[in-house]
C-alpha cells in the first residue's frame, strides 16, 4: 500500500514517545492507537498500517490491534490468539480503524508480536515448532527464515517480536 512505510514508522515513533505518558492497560493503549490513527489520516501525508502494541508487566499483558499483525501466547497448553477479536480493516491511518484491547493475566510461555508478513506465509504450527525448538535468542531470526523465498526475498515486510519470563 502506497506509504504504508511512512505510516509505519510514523506509528512506531509516536508509540515510542507516548507509551510512557500513558497508563499501560488495554483501554489506554487502545485509546492511543485511535488518537493515533486520527492524526495520521489528517494529516493527508501517510498511508496506512497494520499494528499491534503490548506492554509486560507484573499484572500480565495488555494490549491492542488493529489490521492483521497479530499477537500469540504459545505454551505448552497450546497456541493463545489474544488478537482473535481484532478486526482486520480499516487499518491504523484511515482515520476509521478500530483497534480491540486484549488482556491476559500472565507471561507463561512465549509471547509472539508479528506483522502478516509472518502470519499469512507460514503456519502457526510452524511458528510453534520454530519457538519451541529455537533458544530466544535465534527464534525471531529463524521465524523469518519460515517465510524468506530462496531466492531471499521476502514476501510481505515482517516484523517479529518475542518475549519470553526467564
Amino acid at each position: 500500500m502506497s506509504g504504508g512505510a511512512e505510516a509505519a514508522e510514523f506509528f512506531v515513533k509516536s508509540v515510542k514517545e507516548r507509551i510512557f505518558s500513558s497508563d499501560l492497560n488495554s483501554e489506554a493503549l487502545t485509546n492511543l492507537v485511535a488518537a493515533l490513527d486520527r492524526e495520521m489520516a489528517a494529516s493527508g501525508s501517510l498511508g496506512e498500517t497494520t499494528c499491534v502494541v503490548s506492554v509486560l508487566s507484573s499484572d500480565g499483558i495488555a494490549g491492542t490491534s488493529a489490521g492483521d499483525s497479530g499477537a500469540f501466547m504459545f505454551s505448552k497448553a497450546g497456541v493463545e490468539n489474544l488478537t482473535v477479536n481484532q478486526l482486520r480493516k480499516p487499518f491504523v491511518g484511515s482515520g476509521r480503524a478500530v483497534p480491540v484491547g486484549f488482556t491476559d493475566s500472565s507471561l507463561e510461555g512465549t509471547l509472539l508480536l508479528a506483522s502478516d508478513g509472518l502470519l499469512k506465509y507460514t503456519s502457526l504450527e510452524k511458528i510453534a515448532a520454530t519457538i519451541a525448538t529455537a533458544d530466544i535468542d535465534d527464534a525471531a531470526k529463524k521465524l523469518v527464515e519460515l517465510v524468506r523465498y530462496q531466492s531471499g526475498a521476502l514476501p510481505d515486510d515482517v516484523s517479529v517480536l518475542l518475549a519470553r519470563r526467564t
